[in-house]
Formats: C-alpha cells, sequence, structure tokens
C-alpha cells in the first residue's frame, strides 16, 4: 500500500487483496452480508432493475463495486 499525503489531501494505492477487503468491510458494513455474498447475488441478477434506493446498503455497495474488480453497469 502507497501513501502520499500533504496537508490538503491523501492518496491510497490499493492492491488487490486491500481492494478486496475494503469491499468486503462495506458490504458487511453497510448490508451485513460478505463481498463475495454480494457479489454472488449482484451476478445472478438479484439487483437488476432495482431502485438501489429502495434497498438499505445498495447503493453504498454498489458504488464500491470497482474495489472488488467490477463495474456497477
Amino acid at each position: 500500500m502507497a501513501v502520499i499525503s500533504d496537508s490538503h489531501s491523501e492518496v491510497i494505492v490499493l492492491d488487490s487483496d486491500d481492494s478486496a477487503d475494503l469491499f468486503d468491510r462495506i458490504a458487511q458494513a453497510n448490508m451485513s452480508i460478505t463481498g463475495v455474498e454480494f457479489l454472488r447475488r449482484w451476478d445472478s441478477g438479484e439487483f437488476a432493475d432495482v431502485d438501489w434506493d429502495s434497498v438499505p446498503g445498495l447503493a453504498e455497495v454498489a458504488i464500491a463495486l470497482p474495489f472488488a474488480g467490477r463495474s456497477a453497469e
């Protein structure tokens, strides 16, 4: 993990393991499921055509998909 910091900003570069761990923490904090479970449900189409705001935590986890190497498209 690389950290660049000054008095105004901080950039943290995550490797793939750190990124996956972050996604898992986001999924658990927002939907009380693991990142792996979220991805299984996402890939199965469970959230297709669902208003993200109608499922608590879905928007927060979906926008974090790039940390899991995925996109929200």
